[in-house]
Protein backbone atom coordinates (compact mmCIF):
# COMPACT_ATOMS: atom_id res chain seq x y z
CA UNK A 1 0.00 0.00 0.00
CA UNK A 2 1.70 3.41 -0.97
CA UNK A 3 -1.12 5.72 -0.03
CA UNK A 4 -3.20 6.25 2.90
CA UNK A 5 -6.62 6.42 3.33
CA UNK A 6 -7.90 9.35 5.12
CA UNK A 7 -9.26 8.16 8.65
CA UNK A 8 -7.48 5.08 8.69
CA UNK A 9 -4.78 3.73 11.13
CA UNK A 10 -2.01 6.50 10.33
CA UNK A 11 -4.58 9.18 10.96
CA UNK A 12 -5.48 7.83 14.16
CA UNK A 13 -4.20 9.59 17.49
CA UNK A 14 -4.10 8.20 20.72
CA UNK A 15 -4.33 10.83 23.36
CA UNK A 16 -3.44 9.96 26.84
CA UNK A 17 -2.54 12.35 30.40
CA UNK A 18 -3.44 15.44 30.85
CA UNK A 19 -4.36 15.11 34.53
CA UNK A 20 -6.64 11.79 33.73
CA UNK A 21 -6.60 8.04 33.53
CA UNK A 22 -7.74 8.18 30.01
CA UNK A 23 -6.58 6.44 26.93
CA UNK A 24 -8.31 6.09 23.88
CA UNK A 25 -8.66 7.62 20.41
CA UNK A 26 -9.01 11.62 20.08
CA UNK A 27 -12.52 10.32 18.12
CA UNK A 28 -13.45 8.49 21.00
CA UNK A 29 -12.91 11.33 23.80
CA UNK A 30 -14.40 13.73 21.38
CA UNK A 31 -17.29 11.61 21.08
CA UNK A 32 -17.89 11.16 25.04
CA UNK A 33 -17.24 14.65 25.28
CA UNK A 34 -20.23 15.46 23.10
CA UNK A 35 -22.58 13.26 24.99
CA UNK A 36 -21.84 14.61 27.94
CA UNK A 37 -23.11 18.15 26.53
CA UNK A 38 -26.30 16.38 25.00
CA UNK A 39 -26.69 15.05 28.50
CA UNK A 40 -26.42 18.57 30.16
CA UNK A 41 -28.50 20.23 27.43
CA UNK A 42 -31.56 17.64 28.15
CA UNK A 43 -31.21 18.07 32.03
CA UNK A 44 -31.10 22.08 31.35
CA UNK A 45 -34.38 21.52 29.24
CA UNK A 46 -35.43 18.90 31.86
CA UNK A 47 -35.12 22.18 34.22
CA UNK A 48 -37.59 24.42 32.08
CA UNK A 49 -40.21 21.90 31.96
CA UNK A 50 -40.57 21.62 35.56
CA UNK A 51 -41.12 24.95 35.78
CA UNK A 52 -43.49 24.82 33.21
CA UNK A 53 -45.56 22.25 34.53
CA UNK A 54 -45.02 24.10 38.11
CA UNK A 55 -46.52 27.16 36.53
CA UNK A 56 -49.62 25.48 35.08
CA UNK A 57 -50.11 23.73 38.22
CA UNK A 58 -50.34 27.05 39.98
CA UNK A 59 -52.91 28.02 37.38
CA UNK A 60 -54.50 25.19 36.12
CA UNK A 61 -57.28 27.39 33.95
CA UNK A 62 -54.51 29.46 32.51
CA UNK A 63 -53.42 30.13 28.62
CA UNK A 64 -50.80 27.13 28.32
CA UNK A 65 -53.11 24.40 29.73
CA UNK A 66 -56.26 25.88 28.00
CA UNK A 67 -55.09 24.67 24.68
CA UNK A 68 -55.78 21.32 23.43
CA UNK A 69 -53.29 18.64 24.42
CA UNK A 70 -51.30 21.00 25.74
CA UNK A 71 -50.71 19.02 29.32
CA UNK A 72 -49.97 15.99 27.21
CA UNK A 73 -47.37 17.40 24.98
CA UNK A 74 -45.64 19.25 27.89
CA UNK A 75 -45.48 15.17 29.40
CA UNK A 76 -44.16 13.92 26.77
CA UNK A 77 -41.75 16.60 25.49
CA UNK A 78 -40.36 16.20 29.44
CA UNK A 79 -40.62 11.80 29.14
CA UNK A 80 -38.62 12.28 25.99
CA UNK A 81 -36.13 14.34 27.13
CA UNK A 82 -35.49 12.04 30.02
CA UNK A 83 -34.76 9.32 27.85
CA UNK A 84 -32.59 11.23 25.91
CA UNK A 85 -30.30 12.73 29.39
CA UNK A 86 -30.31 8.91 30.66
CA UNK A 87 -29.03 7.13 26.91
CA UNK A 88 -26.47 10.05 26.63
CA UNK A 89 -25.38 9.67 30.31
CA UNK A 90 -25.10 5.77 29.81
CA UNK A 91 -23.47 5.99 26.28
CA UNK A 92 -20.86 8.42 27.94
CA UNK A 93 -20.32 6.53 30.78
CA UNK A 94 -19.56 3.41 28.76
CA UNK A 95 -17.33 5.46 26.33
CA UNK A 96 -15.03 6.98 29.81
CA UNK A 97 -15.21 3.18 31.05
CA UNK A 98 -13.73 2.10 27.99
CA UNK A 99 -11.30 4.47 28.06
CA UNK A 100 -10.07 4.05 31.92
CA UNK A 101 -10.04 0.07 31.37
CA UNK A 102 -7.69 0.72 28.39
CA UNK A 103 -5.61 3.12 30.45
CA UNK A 104 -5.34 0.74 33.36
CA UNK A 105 -3.97 -1.60 30.94
CA UNK A 106 -1.94 0.48 29.48
CA UNK A 107 -0.30 1.16 32.84
CA UNK A 108 0.01 -2.52 33.63
CA UNK A 109 1.55 -3.12 30.82
CA UNK A 110 4.04 -0.20 30.79
CA UNK A 111 4.42 -1.32 34.17
CA UNK A 112 5.31 -4.89 33.95
CA UNK A 113 7.94 -4.05 30.92
CA UNK A 114 9.42 -1.55 33.39
CA UNK A 115 10.12 -4.04 36.10
CA UNK A 116 11.07 -6.88 34.05
CA UNK A 117 13.65 -4.72 32.21
CA UNK A 118 15.14 -3.71 35.68
CA UNK A 119 15.29 -6.89 36.61
CA UNK A 120 17.17 -8.20 33.86
CA UNK A 121 19.42 -5.17 33.39
CA UNK A 122 20.33 -5.49 37.38
CA UNK A 123 20.66 -9.65 36.84
CA UNK A 124 22.88 -8.75 33.71
CA UNK A 125 24.66 -6.28 36.23
CA UNK A 126 25.54 -8.94 38.70
CA UNK A 127 26.73 -11.44 35.66
CA UNK A 128 28.47 -9.28 34.10
CA UNK A 129 31.83 -10.95 34.71
CA UNK A 130 30.70 -14.34 34.13
CA UNK A 131 28.90 -13.13 30.88
CA UNK A 132 32.15 -11.58 29.50
CA UNK A 133 33.94 -14.85 30.32
CA UNK A 134 31.33 -16.61 28.75
CA UNK A 135 31.27 -14.85 25.82
CA UNK A 136 35.39 -14.76 24.94
CA UNK A 137 34.81 -18.18 23.09
CA UNK A 138 32.05 -16.92 21.13
CA UNK A 139 33.68 -13.28 20.21
CA UNK A 140 36.86 -15.72 19.07
CA UNK A 141 34.43 -17.94 16.86
CA UNK A 142 33.01 -15.00 15.16
CA UNK A 143 36.19 -13.12 14.42
CA UNK A 144 37.30 -16.27 12.95
CA UNK A 145 33.95 -17.07 11.11
CA UNK A 146 34.70 -13.66 10.01
CA UNK A 147 37.91 -14.02 8.31
CA UNK A 148 37.31 -17.14 6.93
CA UNK A 149 34.25 -16.17 5.40
CA UNK A 150 36.25 -13.04 3.90
CA UNK A 151 38.08 -15.33 2.47
CA UNK A 152 35.66 -17.54 0.69
CA UNK A 153 33.70 -14.88 -0.41
CA UNK A 154 36.24 -12.12 -1.12
CA UNK A 155 34.65 -9.75 1.24
CA UNK A 156 36.56 -7.90 3.08
CA UNK A 157 35.94 -7.40 6.98
CA UNK A 158 35.43 -3.41 7.00
CA UNK A 159 32.36 -4.31 4.52
CA UNK A 160 30.55 -5.16 7.48
CA UNK A 161 28.97 -1.06 8.38
CA UNK A 162 28.05 -1.05 4.43
CA UNK A 163 26.86 -4.15 4.98
CA UNK A 164 24.62 -3.70 8.01
CA UNK A 165 23.37 -0.47 6.12
CA UNK A 166 22.25 -2.21 3.09
CA UNK A 167 20.65 -4.35 5.18
CA UNK A 168 18.84 -1.75 6.72
CA UNK A 169 18.04 -0.24 3.76
CA UNK A 170 16.51 -4.12 2.28
CA UNK A 171 14.05 -3.94 5.37
CA UNK A 172 13.43 -0.37 6.17
CA UNK A 173 10.45 -1.82 8.90
CA UNK A 174 12.87 -2.88 10.61
CA UNK A 175 13.79 0.59 12.78
CA UNK A 176 9.88 2.03 12.38
CA UNK A 177 8.41 -1.19 14.50
CA UNK A 178 6.51 -0.22 17.72
CA UNK A 179 7.64 -3.75 19.82
CA UNK A 180 10.83 -2.35 18.68
CA UNK A 181 10.73 1.41 20.31
CA UNK A 182 9.06 0.19 22.86
CA UNK A 183 12.18 -2.36 23.63
CA UNK A 184 14.30 0.69 23.46
CA UNK A 185 12.38 2.75 25.94
CA UNK A 186 12.42 0.17 28.54
CA UNK A 187 16.46 -1.07 27.80
CA UNK A 188 17.10 2.80 27.96
CA UNK A 189 15.62 2.68 31.03
CA UNK A 190 16.95 -0.43 32.77
CA UNK A 191 20.63 1.19 32.01
CA UNK A 192 20.77 2.10 35.80
CA UNK A 193 19.40 -1.31 37.04
CA UNK A 194 21.99 -2.75 35.03
CA UNK A 195 24.83 -0.44 36.59
CA UNK A 196 23.78 -0.53 40.21
CA UNK A 197 23.64 -4.77 39.85
CA UNK A 198 27.00 -5.01 38.60
CA UNK A 199 27.98 -2.95 41.62
CA UNK A 200 26.53 -5.50 43.98
CA UNK A 201 23.47 -3.57 45.24
CA UNK A 202 20.55 -5.79 45.38
CA UNK A 203 17.68 -5.63 43.07
CA UNK A 204 14.78 -4.70 45.57
CA UNK A 205 16.91 -1.42 46.91
CA UNK A 206 17.88 -0.60 42.89
CA UNK A 207 14.47 -0.80 41.78
CA UNK A 208 13.32 1.58 44.91
CA UNK A 209 16.28 3.78 43.95
CA UNK A 210 14.96 3.51 40.54
CA UNK A 211 12.51 4.91 38.35
CA UNK A 212 10.02 2.48 39.10
CA UNK A 213 10.30 3.71 42.94
CA UNK A 214 11.88 7.19 44.02
CA UNK A 215 13.52 8.40 41.00
CA UNK A 216 16.58 8.99 42.45
CA UNK A 217 18.04 7.13 39.47
CA UNK A 218 17.30 6.82 36.22
CA UNK A 219 18.14 8.00 32.69
CA UNK A 220 19.41 11.34 33.72
CA UNK A 221 21.94 8.89 35.93
CA UNK A 222 23.09 6.90 33.36
CA UNK A 223 23.71 9.90 30.67
CA UNK A 224 25.32 11.68 33.42
CA UNK A 225 27.70 8.11 33.72
CA UNK A 226 28.31 8.49 30.35
CA UNK A 227 29.30 12.09 30.21
CA UNK A 228 31.79 11.63 32.58
CA UNK A 229 33.39 8.57 31.70
CA UNK A 230 33.66 10.16 28.01
CA UNK A 231 34.92 13.40 29.34
CA UNK A 232 38.65 12.44 30.43
CA UNK A 233 39.21 10.85 26.62
CA UNK A 234 38.06 14.49 24.99
CA UNK A 235 34.61 13.14 24.24
CA UNK A 236 31.03 15.12 24.85
CA UNK A 237 33.33 18.12 27.10
CA UNK A 238 30.87 21.17 27.21
CA UNK A 239 31.92 24.43 26.48
CA UNK A 240 30.73 28.28 26.85
CA UNK A 241 28.69 29.40 24.06
CA UNK A 242 27.03 32.16 22.64
CA UNK A 243 24.39 33.31 20.02
CA UNK A 244 24.00 35.92 17.55
CA UNK A 245 20.98 36.78 15.67
CA UNK A 246 20.53 36.24 11.98
CA UNK A 247 18.14 38.21 9.84
CA UNK A 248 20.09 39.18 6.95
CA UNK A 249 21.12 35.90 5.21
CA UNK A 250 23.72 33.36 6.96
CA UNK A 251 27.54 33.03 7.22
CA UNK A 252 29.84 30.63 8.31
CA UNK A 253 29.06 29.32 12.06
CA UNK A 254 31.40 30.64 14.55
CA UNK A 255 32.09 33.82 16.06
CA UNK A 256 30.98 37.17 14.63
CA UNK A 257 34.41 38.94 12.91
CA UNK A 258 35.57 41.46 15.40
CA UNK A 259 33.59 45.09 15.94
CA UNK A 260 30.47 43.41 14.51
CA UNK A 261 27.13 44.54 15.60
CA UNK A 262 25.10 42.19 17.67
CA UNK A 263 21.81 43.60 17.29
CA UNK A 264 19.72 41.75 19.55
CA UNK A 265 16.35 43.05 20.60
CA UNK A 266 17.49 46.53 18.78
CA UNK A 267 16.52 45.63 15.20
CA UNK A 268 12.47 45.19 14.26
CA UNK A 269 11.62 41.42 13.38
CA UNK A 270 10.04 39.69 10.43
CA UNK A 271 6.06 40.54 10.47
CA UNK A 272 4.44 37.05 11.23
CA UNK A 273 0.66 36.20 12.54
CA UNK A 274 0.18 34.32 15.56
CA UNK A 275 0.22 30.35 15.13
CA UNK A 276 -3.04 29.16 14.40
CA UNK A 277 -2.61 25.78 16.07
CA UNK A 278 -0.07 22.32 16.59
CA UNK A 279 0.71 22.51 12.41
CA UNK A 280 1.96 25.69 12.80
CA UNK A 281 4.32 25.01 15.31
CA UNK A 282 5.79 22.32 14.43
CA UNK A 283 5.72 24.19 10.80
CA UNK A 284 7.80 27.04 12.45
CA UNK A 285 10.41 25.01 14.36
CA UNK A 286 13.97 25.37 12.14
CA UNK A 287 15.52 22.74 10.37
CA UNK A 288 18.75 22.46 11.66
CA UNK A 289 22.11 22.14 9.64
CA UNK A 290 25.49 23.71 10.31
CA UNK A 291 24.94 27.09 8.51
CA UNK A 292 21.28 27.52 10.10
CA UNK A 293 19.68 28.80 12.63
CA UNK A 294 18.64 26.66 15.22
CA UNK A 295 16.26 29.17 17.12
CA UNK A 296 13.23 31.28 16.36
CA UNK A 297 11.59 33.16 18.37
CA UNK A 298 8.14 35.30 18.20
CA UNK A 299 7.17 38.28 20.08
CA UNK A 300 3.50 39.12 20.08
CA UNK A 301 2.11 41.79 22.00
CA UNK A 302 2.92 45.93 22.97
CA UNK A 303 5.94 47.11 25.22
CA UNK A 304 3.52 46.17 28.71
CA UNK A 305 1.82 42.90 27.72
CA UNK A 306 4.19 41.33 25.25
CA UNK A 307 4.38 37.29 25.08
CA UNK A 308 6.74 35.34 23.60
CA UNK A 309 7.09 31.55 21.29
CA UNK A 310 10.40 30.01 20.90
CA UNK A 311 11.03 27.33 18.42
CA UNK A 312 14.01 25.07 19.01
CA UNK A 313 15.42 22.66 16.60
CA UNK A 314 16.60 19.20 16.70
CA UNK A 315 20.22 17.16 16.47
CA UNK A 316 22.43 18.85 13.59
CA UNK A 317 26.05 17.43 14.60
CA UNK A 318 26.99 13.91 15.85
CA UNK A 319 30.57 13.80 16.32
CA UNK A 320 30.79 13.06 20.15
CA UNK A 321 33.68 15.38 19.87
CA UNK A 322 32.17 19.09 20.75
CA UNK A 323 32.75 21.53 17.28
CA UNK A 324 31.37 24.61 16.87
CA UNK A 325 27.87 23.31 16.84
CA UNK A 326 25.88 23.26 19.88
CA UNK A 327 23.06 21.39 18.94
CA UNK A 328 25.77 18.25 19.05
CA UNK A 329 25.77 14.63 20.43
CA UNK A 330 27.40 16.30 23.80
CA UNK A 331 24.38 18.47 24.07
CA UNK A 332 21.75 15.55 23.63
CA UNK A 333 23.47 13.77 26.40
CA UNK A 334 24.19 16.57 28.76
CA UNK A 335 21.02 17.81 28.40
CA UNK A 336 19.57 14.06 29.00
CA UNK A 337 21.77 14.24 31.99
CA UNK A 338 20.26 17.61 33.16
CA UNK A 339 23.67 19.30 33.58
CA UNK A 340 23.07 22.62 31.65
CA UNK A 341 23.52 21.34 27.88
CA UNK A 342 24.99 23.80 25.23
CA UNK A 343 22.11 24.29 23.36
CA UNK A 344 19.87 24.88 26.01
CA UNK A 345 22.10 27.68 27.51
CA UNK A 346 22.05 29.03 23.78
CA UNK A 347 17.85 29.05 23.91
CA UNK A 348 18.17 31.01 27.60
CA UNK A 349 20.85 33.22 26.24
CA UNK A 350 19.09 34.35 23.05
CA UNK A 351 15.46 34.87 24.97
CA UNK A 352 17.30 37.23 27.56
CA UNK A 353 19.26 38.77 24.20
CA UNK A 354 15.63 39.43 22.30
CA UNK A 355 14.29 41.29 25.64
CA UNK A 356 12.14 38.46 27.19
CA UNK A 357 11.20 40.34 30.51
CA UNK A 358 10.81 38.28 33.77
CA UNK A 359 7.07 38.53 33.67
CA UNK A 360 6.26 37.88 29.94
CA UNK A 361 4.60 34.82 29.21
CA UNK A 362 6.88 32.04 26.87
CA UNK A 363 5.33 29.08 24.94
CA UNK A 364 8.56 26.98 24.24
CA UNK A 365 8.21 24.61 21.59
CA UNK A 366 10.90 22.09 20.44
CA UNK A 367 11.71 19.18 17.71
CA UNK A 368 13.91 16.31 18.94
CA UNK A 369 16.85 17.86 21.08
CA UNK A 370 14.84 20.77 20.75
CA UNK A 371 11.82 18.82 22.29
CA UNK A 372 13.93 18.87 25.50
CA UNK A 373 15.28 21.62 26.09
CA UNK A 374 11.48 23.19 25.79
CA UNK A 375 10.83 20.81 28.13
CA UNK A 376 13.63 21.50 30.23
CA UNK A 377 12.54 25.31 29.76
CA UNK A 378 9.40 24.82 31.44
CA UNK A 379 10.75 22.96 34.42
CA UNK A 380 13.46 25.27 35.03
CA UNK A 381 11.22 28.15 36.51
CA UNK A 382 14.39 30.18 34.34
CA UNK A 383 11.17 32.20 32.11
CA UNK A 384 7.56 32.51 33.25
CA UNK A 385 6.73 29.18 31.02
CA UNK A 386 2.86 29.52 30.62
CA UNK A 387 3.06 26.07 28.05
CA UNK A 388 5.04 23.85 26.18
CA UNK A 389 4.56 21.72 22.80
CA UNK A 390 7.08 19.49 21.92
CA UNK A 391 7.52 16.76 18.43
CA UNK A 392 9.47 13.47 19.07
CA UNK A 393 11.26 15.21 21.81
CA UNK A 394 13.34 12.72 24.50
CA UNK A 395 11.12 14.57 27.72
CA UNK A 396 9.68 11.45 29.43
CA UNK A 397 11.39 12.11 32.41
CA UNK A 398 11.13 15.52 32.69
CA UNK A 399 9.00 16.74 35.73
CA UNK A 400 6.73 19.33 34.76
CA UNK A 401 5.06 22.27 36.96
CA UNK A 402 1.48 21.43 37.08
CA UNK A 403 0.28 24.99 36.10
CA UNK A 404 2.26 24.26 32.18
CA UNK A 405 -0.13 23.53 29.63
CA UNK A 406 1.96 20.87 28.04
CA UNK A 407 1.21 18.46 25.08
CA UNK A 408 3.41 16.12 24.00
CA UNK A 409 3.34 14.70 20.32
CA UNK A 410 5.36 11.24 19.83
CA UNK A 411 5.40 8.50 17.02
CA UNK A 412 4.83 5.25 17.96
CA UNK A 413 7.14 4.34 15.73
CA UNK A 414 10.03 6.74 16.09
CA UNK A 415 13.33 5.42 17.97
CA UNK A 416 14.05 8.99 19.42
CA UNK A 417 11.60 9.59 21.90
CA UNK A 418 11.92 6.24 23.48
CA UNK A 419 15.99 6.96 24.28
CA UNK A 420 13.97 9.38 27.18
CA UNK A 421 13.26 6.36 28.87
CA UNK A 422 9.72 5.75 30.72
CA UNK A 423 8.06 7.99 31.84
CA UNK A 424 7.81 8.99 35.53
CA UNK A 425 5.61 10.85 37.92
CA UNK A 426 2.36 11.82 36.99
CA UNK A 427 2.00 15.79 35.89
CA UNK A 428 -0.63 17.35 34.08
CA UNK A 429 0.74 16.86 30.66
CA UNK A 430 -0.91 15.71 27.26
CA UNK A 431 0.96 12.98 25.25
CA UNK A 432 -0.90 12.27 21.71
CA UNK A 433 0.52 9.50 20.20
CA UNK A 434 0.70 7.93 16.14
CA UNK A 435 1.94 5.27 14.14
CA UNK A 436 3.29 6.82 10.87
CA UNK A 437 3.89 4.29 9.07
CA UNK A 438 0.53 1.78 9.99
CA UNK A 439 -0.32 1.27 6.41
CA UNK A 440 2.23 3.08 4.23
CA UNK A 441 5.66 1.87 3.17
CA UNK A 442 8.34 3.43 5.07
CA UNK A 443 10.28 5.62 2.59
CA UNK A 444 14.03 4.23 1.70
CA UNK A 445 15.98 7.06 1.49
CA UNK A 446 16.23 8.63 4.76
CA UNK A 447 16.58 7.10 8.38
CA UNK A 448 14.42 6.82 10.86
CA UNK A 449 11.48 8.57 8.66
CA UNK A 450 8.74 8.70 11.48
CA UNK A 451 11.24 11.22 13.23
CA UNK A 452 11.50 13.26 10.33
CA UNK A 453 9.75 17.10 11.27
CA UNK A 454 7.70 16.92 8.53
CA UNK A 455 6.04 13.83 9.40
CA UNK A 456 5.25 15.63 12.97
CA UNK A 457 4.25 18.66 11.20
CA UNK A 458 1.28 16.17 9.40
CA UNK A 459 -0.05 15.24 12.76
CA UNK A 460 -0.21 18.79 13.99
CA UNK A 461 -2.50 18.77 11.42
CA UNK A 462 -4.82 15.65 12.25
CA UNK A 463 -4.53 17.61 15.87
CA UNK A 464 -5.67 20.73 14.02
CA UNK A 465 -8.52 18.89 12.94
CA UNK A 466 -9.27 16.70 16.20
CA UNK A 467 -12.27 17.52 18.37
CA UNK A 468 -10.73 16.43 20.96
CA UNK A 469 -12.27 18.71 23.96
CA UNK A 470 -8.11 19.23 25.62
CA UNK A 471 -6.65 19.45 22.27
CA UNK A 472 -9.05 22.82 21.18
CA UNK A 473 -8.01 23.61 25.11
CA UNK A 474 -4.68 23.91 24.29
CA UNK A 475 -5.04 25.93 21.13
CA UNK A 476 -7.72 28.34 22.50
CA UNK A 477 -5.20 28.66 25.56
CA UNK A 478 -2.56 29.64 22.81
CA UNK A 479 -4.45 32.08 21.30
CA UNK A 480 -5.54 33.86 24.60
CA UNK A 481 -1.73 34.26 25.44
CA UNK A 482 -0.23 35.31 21.55
CA UNK A 483 -3.66 37.48 20.84
CA UNK A 484 -4.97 37.95 17.13
CA UNK A 485 -2.63 40.80 15.58
CA UNK A 486 0.51 40.04 14.03
CA UNK A 487 3.74 40.04 15.97
CA UNK A 488 7.39 39.86 15.23
CA UNK A 489 9.74 36.96 14.01
CA UNK A 490 13.59 36.83 14.83
CA UNK A 491 16.11 33.98 13.97
CA UNK A 492 19.23 33.42 15.75
CA UNK A 493 22.10 30.83 16.02
CA UNK A 494 24.03 29.58 18.85
CA UNK A 495 27.78 28.44 18.66
CA UNK A 496 30.71 27.06 20.68
CA UNK A 497 33.29 29.14 22.23
CA UNK A 498 36.84 28.06 22.81
CA UNK A 499 36.85 26.38 26.39
CA UNK A 500 39.53 28.73 27.86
Amino acid sequence: MTGEQPGGPGDTLIVSGGGSTLVATDTLLAEAARLRLLQGDAEDWLVRVARIQALDSDQPLGPVMSLPNAGMNVFAARSALERVAERSQTLADALIAAAEGYGRAERLRDWGASLSGAWLGSTLGLLAPLLALAAVPGLTVGVVGLVLGGLLTGRRPGDAPAEIGAWVHAHPRALTNPVLVEAVRVIVSSADDAATGRAGVPFPVSLALGDEGLGLLGVTTTAAGLVGLARPLGLLRETPVSVERLDGGTRPLGPPPAGAARPGAALPGRPVAPPAGFEDLAARIPSVSEDAPQVRIERYGGPDDASWVVYIGGTAAWSPVAGEQPWDLTSNLVALADQGSGSYRAVVDALREAGVAPGDPVVPVGHSQGGLVAAQLAASGDFNTVAVATFGGLTAQVALPADVEAVMVEHTDDLVPALGGTATGDDERLVVRREVFAETEVPVDRPLPAHALTTYRETGRLMDGSEEPRLQEFRETLGKILGREAGESSRWRGFRLADG
